[in-house]
């Protein structure tokens, strides 16, 4: 489809598919092997994935076995919060490319913003210099971390991939973002379900003739934000990405900014792993 054909530019010229597939908690091998080799049918070129997730393996047999060229998809993973040591960091990225069977990685994240986040980001650094990472970027920072790693980095983050959804707007956070040129990605975009439950949601999946989630998806997609729906289901692959024939107005844009905040993962200001 020709949404998914949609990239976003980096300030390094380096290019994201804005929609992908995210692979968080797709751990069952056989089943995350299903929805990959389906995704890249249907045109998905953009694939997230972690270190956390354990599933590097399937996803580079998935790619493997596909037949699409190595260079025509973009694959993001990041770092976990127990390698951001510059030692532990080091070793990460390589374990990273092996179990990815991969030369270079196209983005690499740091996952969450842990004491030791500028250790992590020096081998990031370094990473590119070797050719082992095209970009570099973040995942869960707020502008205070930004701001630090922005006055001490050589090289600045290209995206940031945050919780956002039409329930956490974060407008600080993504306007200093984009004050800055850093990309934003939205992960659970869909609320984890509970866009179901939000009047303002179901109010507009009536009158776009569209799902809950699909409101959600065209919302950010709407606004520039990179998106990786997750789904197990090859099912879904389709409806996830029918949101191009339909543009939520400004008036409705204004509606789901009302909606009462919720922030359903961990914050990134108290956070323990």
């Amino acid at each position: 489809m020709k949404i998914l054909e949609k990239k976003i530019k980096f300030y390094n010229k380096e290019e994201i598919p804005q929609i992908g597939l995210g692979t968080y908690k797709l751990t069952d091998e056989k089943e995350t092997y299903n929805v990959i080799i389906e995704a890249l049918k249907l045109g998905y070129r953009h694939i997230d994935t972690a270190q956390i997730y354990k599933n590097h393996k399937v996803v580079a047999k998935a790619i493997k076995d596909s037949g699409v060229p190595r260079k025509e998809i973009f694959i993001t993973s990041k770092i976990w919060n127990d390698k951001h040591d510059y030692e532990g960091a080091k070793e990460a990225i390589n374990t990273i490319l092996n179990e990815l069977e991969l030369d270079y990685i196209d983005l690499l994240l740091i996952h969450w913003p842990t004491e030791q986040r500028l250790e992590c980001w020096k081998a990031m650094e370094e990473s590119v210099s070797a050719g082992q990472a095209k970009s570099i970027g973040v995942s869960n920072f707020l502008v205070p971390h930004l701001e630090e790693l922005l006055d001490k980095c050589s090289i600045k983050p290209v995206i940031n991939q945050i919780e956002l959804h039409p329930a956490l707007q974060c407008w600080d956070l993504v306007q200093y973002c984009q004050y800055n040129n850093i990309v934003v990605e939205s992960w659970r975009t869909m609320m984890m379900g509970k866009c179901f439950e939000v009047e303002q949601i179901v109010e507009l999946a009536k009158k776009y003739n569209k799902t809950e989630p699909q409101i959600c998806l065209r919302w950010a997609f709407q606004q520039d934000y990179v998106i990786i729906p997750k789904t197990s289901k090859p099912s879904r692959l389709s409806e996830n990405i029918d949101i191009d024939d339909f543009e939520l107005s400004d008036d409705d844009m204004e509606l789901l900014s009302t909606i009462p905040e919720l922030r359903d993962g961990p914050d990134p200001a108290n956070f323990d792993f």
